[in-house]
């Protein structure tokens, strides 16, 4: 009799299941830094390319991260199985946290940024 967890172990070795850990856990977070780093660097203005890369960025996290956990059978950081309670605890505070770094980032390049090319 096969192991009750071989579906979702097969589940997690697809490529798409791969995939999408990699691009919650690391890849989508990255292209997250930088976008803030370029919406500093523009000064402050509202909804440049940064801005809307960020947001997509954050959607496609929440969304991926929910089908991984729906579909692809997802763990989380530390290993244990998720379940849609990990989900919206990642999604909710992700997006608070996106929001307020967003926020900060458009706050500082005016700021900074905005200001010093007056002077």
């Amino acid at each position: 009799m096969p192991a009750p967890d071989t579906k979702i172990g097969e589940r997690q070795s697809t490529l798409s299941g791969v995939m999408a850990r990699i691009w919650w856990m690391f890849f989508g977070n990255l292209l997250l830094a930088f976008s803030i780093i370029f919406i500093v660097q523009n000064g402050g203005r509202f909804f440049r390319a940064a801005d809307w890369v960020f947001w997509i960025v954050l959607a496609s996290l929440v969304l991926i991260r929910y089908v991984d956990i729906r579909f692809l059978g997802g763990f989380t950081g530390t290993g244990e199985p998720a379940c849609i309670t990990h989900w919206i605890r990642y999604a909710a505070l992700l997006t608070a946290l996106s929001i307020a770094l967003w926020v900060l980032a458009q706050a500082a390049g005016y700021l900074f940024v905005t200001r010093a090319a007056q002077s």
